[in-house]
């Protein structure tokens, strides 16, 4: 009768307990959820520079080098040819021949070493060249006027060359003062020499003209009276004084 009576208010009770529960353990797991989110946020947060700093790295790093290629070194026996060779390492018989240095890639000798360049003929990196220097032109040297009293003569040139009615030399006195030529020589490469007899020759510029076929000697022209031309291309004449020493020389062109 008792239990009858009180059994409404004891299930009641009970109820109302374990709504109590659950709500309390449902307010405990939201709370432990919210918890855990900010945890997470904070840890990405802290991470993120130092993964972003981590990949920046990675972009700037210089890329890994590449490694070279292998080399395997065959040694020929008999039997043995180029295409064989490169048949059974895949490679293509020119690298094989151009690596090698080969003159004849249809002789191999029994003994022979060939490298195989597996992966290709390696790409050697040309080593820069120098910067040229540029160069400096070179300083002119002023031509000096001849000293007062000296003795300066030149061979001009030589015109008419290998033509006996036209050739002849052209001599220049460029000294100050006038030269007297008795007994100088004017020789060619064949042993020719024309001896000076007693002539004066001005200075400042006076020319004297010597030609190789026969004429009247004048203050201005001398005639070698030979039969024949004196000069080639390519010789030298020498103008030398009465002692012998050589005052001037030209080479024909």
């Amino acid at each position: 009768m008792f239990i009858r009576r009180y059994a409404p208010f004891i299930l009641l009770n009970i109820l109302i307990s374990a709504a109590v529960v659950l709500a309390i353990l449902y307010l405990w797991e939201q709370n432990k959820e919210e918890q855990e989110q900010v945890a997470t946020a904070t840890s990405l947060a802290a991470t993120a520079p130092v993964a972003t700093a981590a990949a920046m790295a990675t972009a700037l790093a210089p890329p890994p080098p590449t490694a070279a290629p292998e080399q395997v070194v065959h040694v020929v026996q008999s039997g043995d040819t180029l295409g064989a060779i490169a048949q059974k390492y895949g490679v293509p018989w020119e690298d094989i021949a151009t690596y090698n240095s080969l003159v004849n890639p249809n002789r191999l000798d029994v003994g022979d070493e060939l490298v195989i360049p597996i992966g290709g003929i390696p790409t050697e990196t040309p080593e820069p060249s120098p910067t040229p220097t540029p160069a400096e032109p070179p300083t002119p040297i002023a031509t000096e006027p001849p000293a007062a009293g000296e003795v300066r003569l030149i061979i001009r040139e030589i015109v008419g060359v290998g033509d006996l009615d036209s050739e002849t030399v052209v001599i220049v006195n460029e000294g100050s003062r006038g030269v007297q030529l008795a007994d100088w020589q004017l020789h060619d490469d064949h042993g020719n020499v024309y001896t000076f007899k007693v002539h004066f020759l001005f200075g400042d510029g006076v020319n004297l003209m010597l030609h190789s076929r026969s004429g009247d000697d004048t203050t201005s022209d001398l005639y070698w009276g030979l039969n024949a031309p004196a000069w080639q291309p390519g010789e030298t004449a020498t103008l030398r004084d009465a002692d012998g020493t050589a005052r001037a020389t030209f080479t024909i062109p």
